[in-house]
């Protein structure tokens, strides 16, 4: 058996399928772009946790007035950019590495999360910083009045930060071991 032979996929109707495969370096320079880029996620949920934590107990208005203009700006460029950068990247590791998108139950609920967290928050969170960064905007020296913007990012973006934290977790443990397609695909006799 020739070494080419050993790196392709079974034949169909006489047709031999390659593998997408990254190299060693595009693989590592992806790897280099995806935790990046997913641990700075994480950072900026954090911050975006304390800022809706600061916006929520506030009796300044100009507090409140910068606490929800920074939530606005992080959310509209680096949430933005990081989110879909640490998708596209760990789509892209999963697909060109021996893990594969949907052989294992790590990947699957890691992109579940990532795709959930993404869509929540270009569709829901976006708008919603958008509104208590409007109702803060023209307080003036009043109390500020975020109203119910406030209640919703109080307990949301926290628990954005935890799922981002439990992605994190789970691609370093890697649980659950591989689903039914990853192991039929898997190896005889190589480990699970």
């Amino acid at each position: 058996m020739s070494a080419t032979a050993v790196s392709q996929s079974p034949t169909t109707r006489g047709r031999t399928k390659k593998k997408f495969e990254l190299s060693r370096r595009a693989r590592r320079l992806t790897l280099a772009v995806h935790v990046v880029t997913s641990v700075g996620w994480v950072g900026l949920s954090l911050a975006m946790a304390v800022l809706a934590v600061m916006g929520y107990t506030t009796e300044d208005a100009a507090v409140a007035k910068g606490v929800y203009y920074a939530m606005y700006v992080f959310d509209d460029t680096c949430v933005t950019v990081f989110s879909i950068t640490a998708a596209l990247s760990g789509i892209l590791l999963s697909c060109g590495t021996k893990w594969g998108l949907l052989l294992h139950w790590w990947i699957i609920v890691k992109w579940v999360i990532t795709l959930f967290m993404t869509i929540f928050a270009w569709f829901v969170i976006h708008p919603i910083v958008m509104q208590a960064t409007e109702n803060t905007a023209t307080a003036g020296g009043a109390p500020p009045k975020p109203g119910w913007p406030a209640d919703f990012l109080l307990w949301s973006v926290p628990v954005l930060f935890a799922l981002l934290t439990v992605a994190a977790v789970v691609s370093v443990y890697k649980p659950w071991g591989r689903t039914s397609r990853g192991r039929r695909t898997a190896p005889r006799g190589g480990r699970s």
